[in-house]
């Protein structure tokens, strides 16, 4: 028999299934010495090539978001044969300082690619360095001593070629790792 479409089982049958986003981590798209990911370093739905970076000590900055604020979406937009896919990211920063403006301030019109760690342990990346996420921020004060305080940030681009896909493990551990630590690896150039 031939199908057009594969078997599959999307139910999470006796399995735990948790949303949520456990870590969050990022860099501008001027880090990259290559375009990542590209479109053939997604292979079967994962991403299977860790980035190429410009320098060898250049690594993600993770930022520590009030539980609860990450997340992460995906999907198929467009017309048919227009369609193309769509990637968002959105999070919250508690506070007013310094700290936080200073590093709001690069955000603007500079854009980001971002890799998260889901509550599962899976690791995913919204954007690509050729096709990056810009971020749009929010500040409100609250009205009164019990509201939130902070900053609200959301990004969004479409015209990727695949959904948000799952990095391979050897990304994860290159996209974690201290660079003069890191083994060597074997690129796949574009």
């Amino acid at each position: 028999m031939v199908y057009s479409f594969g078997n599959l089982d999307g139910a999470s049958y006796q399995k735990p299934n948790p949303g949520g986003v456990r870590r969050l981590l990022v860099l501008s798209r001027r880090d990259f010495a290559v375009i990542w990911p590209y479109k053939n370093d997604v292979v079967d739905g994962e991403v299977v090539n860790p980035p190429v970076m410009r320098t060898a000590d250049t690594v993600f900055a993770e930022y520590q978001c009030p539980d609860g604020t990450v997340e992460v979406s995906g999907g198929l937009a467009g017309d048919a044969s227009y369609m193309n896919y769509k990637h968002n990211i959105g999070f919250s920063f508690a506070g007013f300082s310094r700290e936080i403006t200073a590093e709001l301030r690069k955000y603007q019109n500079a854009g980001c690619v971002f890799a998260v760690e889901f509550n599962d342990g899976k690791y995913g990346v919204v954007g690509s360095s050729d096709n990056p996420l810009y971020l749009k921020s929010d500040f409100k004060s609250g009205r009164k001593g019990s509201d939130k305080r902070g900053y609200d940030l959301k990004g969004e681009q479409d015209g990727f070629m695949w959904d948000i896909a799952p990095l391979k493990d050897e990304c994860i551990a290159y996209l974690t790792s201290v660079r003069e630590f890191a083994p060597e690896w074997e690129f796949v150039f574009h």
